[in-house]
């Protein structure tokens, strides 16, 4: 399909992969359709694949509707980089890969990884894991329960979960981190030597920063700034109930290995 600008897709379940390429066109493969009929249809400069065929706007009313027994299939997308995506699924897994351009994410319960995105990321998710890896733009993520990581080059992250655990690793000048969970565990790490202010707070949670444990047993409210702030500097703020929050340094490594921690170390 050639001229396309926008992709939106909202599958129930499955698997799911869009992934970028440097032709100007899309090309879709789909298997294993089950229960419903899979919708794909191209409007103007717009491709929409539809396996729910139901507005997806507001997703948590619509997909409360799906049990584990409901719709199926496999779509692998190949679109140009540049194309604006918005993807939407229940319980299907999904992965996006390379795209240059701003792209939404909504899950349930699916897991969804996000690989080499150049540009900004909005997350929403319920139950379902976000991985996103080589993050070069700002992470603005909600979830429940669901675990968010992101590594990369971040501009600025902000994520808010009930119980979820958060990470975000960056490299490079970031500028702000904003973390809110109430059991979740709440980690950031930065450049070794990269200026910063803290403000951490928690009510029973243990807070630590750069291997320090900043809290007692009262109420944690730690403030602090390291470096410079009249350059650049990165702004930490993290709020929590229960759940711990930790800051880290990233050691300088002298061979320039990737430090960046699989999804099983942290």
């Amino acid at each position: 399909i050639e001229n396309v600008r926008r992709l939106k897709v909202g599958l129930v379940g499955g698997q799911v992969d869009i992934v970028a390429h440097d032709e100007p066109g899309v090309r879709i493969e789909v298997h294993g359709v089950t229960v419903k009929d899979l919708r794909i249809e191209a409007t103007g400069d717009t491709v929409e694949i539809d396996h729910a065929q139901l507005r997806w706007d507001n997703f948590l009313e619509v997909f409360r509707n799906f049990g584990s027994g409901g719709p199926k299939a496999e779509i692998s997308v190949a679109v140009p980089r540049g194309t604006d995506v918005n993807l939407g699924v229940v319980s299907a897994s999904a992965l996006v890969s390379g795209l240059a351009t701003d792209l939404r994410v909504s899950t349930v319960s699916g897991d969804v990884i996000i690989d080499g995105l150049v540009g900004d990321l909005s997350v929403n998710a319920v139950s379902g894991d976000v991985q996103v890896r080589g993050l070069e733009g700002a992470l603005s993520a909600n979830s429940v329960s669901g675990d968010v990581a992101a590594t990369g080059t971040i501009r600025k992250a902000s994520i808010d979960t009930v119980s979820g655990d958060m990470l975000v690793d960056s490299s490079g000048g970031i500028h702000a981190v904003t973390l809110n969970t109430v059991s979740g565990d709440a980690s950031v790490r930065v450049d070794e030597g990269l200026a910063a202010n803290f403000v951490l707070r928690s009510v029973s949670g243990r807070v630590t920063v750069d291997g320090v444990k900043r809290s007692s047993s009262t109420p944690t409210n730690y403030s602090d700034a390291v470096g410079e702030l009249s350059s650049s500097f990165v702004d930490v703020r993290a709020n929590s109930v229960s759940g711990a929050i930790t800051v880290l340094r990233r050691a300088v490594d002298p061979v320039g290995a990737d430090e960046a921690p699989t999804p099983e170390e942290w």
